[in-house]
């Protein structure tokens, strides 16, 4: 269950998948999401897909305590429950929200969120929810290399390749230990510079080849997905010239299993599912 440590342990580290679906809607994955918590009271939640609010709920994690979001690029199947959880956490008491992302996030929340809820925000508050939650929303976009510590964790952001979008992947160090969550990606160098030596790495495996029954207009999108995403094999590739660890693979397409080969590979291979609790 996420978000019960209650200061129990202050060693905690654990990664909660919230969604490792597609942009394609199915019953048994829902968007890209993930809550990764440590220590006492430290947490991210990384992406915000569909369905983010109630998987949150389902994992246990009282909404008013999630004040920090980073998101990995601007995609719709990321970000399409960011405006569900503004409003969600804030009906259920929380009073700050701190967003990072890559650029684009600051115009996305003034769209979704400012521009479009202005005036339903203003009459809540007039109702008596409080102006704090709303308003005390701090959104910036950072680049590649950025940094910060947070609750004795520090958070990176680092590069990816997902055209043409600008996107970030994030990296956790706490404690001698760390996780990346790579968000959307195809095989690139730099991602695997950036994951050197991690001990849980939560990657898009998208790529995965079509079955050869599907209509061929369909193989021929999934097909084209590895230009912008890895394959299960180009994860545990990834995986193996950075020295991780664990590698957890994640964005599945509806009804595939994904296929791949780890001899050369010797850490373990998680296939993600929602709700999974991974602990580094």
């Amino acid at each position: 269950m996420a978000m019960t440590n209650n200061g129990e342990d202050p060693d905690i580290f654990r990664i909660t998948l919230l969604g490792t679906g597609s942009p394609r809607p199915n019953l048994d994955r829902h968007h890209p999401a993930a809550l990764v918590e440590w220590g006492s009271t430290g947490h991210m939640l990384v992406d915000a897909g569909d369905g983010v609010v109630s998987q949150l709920l389902a994992a246990g994690a009282p909404l008013e305590q999630i004040d920090n979001i980073a998101l990995t690029h601007m995609h719709w199947d990321h970000i399409l429950g960011y405006p569900a959880f503004v409003w969600g956490s804030w009906n259920a008491g929380r009073l700050k929200l701190t967003v990072t992302g890559p650029a684009g996030t600051a115009d996305m929340h003034h769209r979704l969120v400012e521009s479009y809820y202005r005036e339903q925000a203003e009459w809540a508050i007039d109702l008596g929810f409080p102006r704090s939650g709303f308003d005390d929303i701090k959104v910036r976009d950072v680049p590649v290399g950025w940094s910060e510590d947070i609750d004795g964790c520090r958070v990176e952001a680092g590069p990816v390749y997902h055209p043409p979008m600008h996107a970030l992947a994030f990296r956790f160090s706490f404690n001698g230990r760390s996780l990346v969550v790579t968000g959307d990606t195809a095989m690139c160098d730099e991602l695997i510079e950036f994951c050197q030596g991690a001990d849980v790495l939560l990657i898009d495996a998208c790529a995965a080849k079509p079955s050869d029954d599907l209509p061929p207009a369909r193989r021929r999108i999934i097909e084209r997905l590895h230009e912008f995403h890895a394959s299960p094999q180009d994860c545990i590739d990834i995986a193996a010239k950075a020295r991780v660890s664990k590698v957890v693979l994640t964005h599945h397409l509806p009804g595939v299993e994904p296929d791949y080969d780890a001899s050369r590979f010797s850490g373990d291979v998680i296939v993600g599912n929602d709700l999974d609790v991974i602990e580094i």
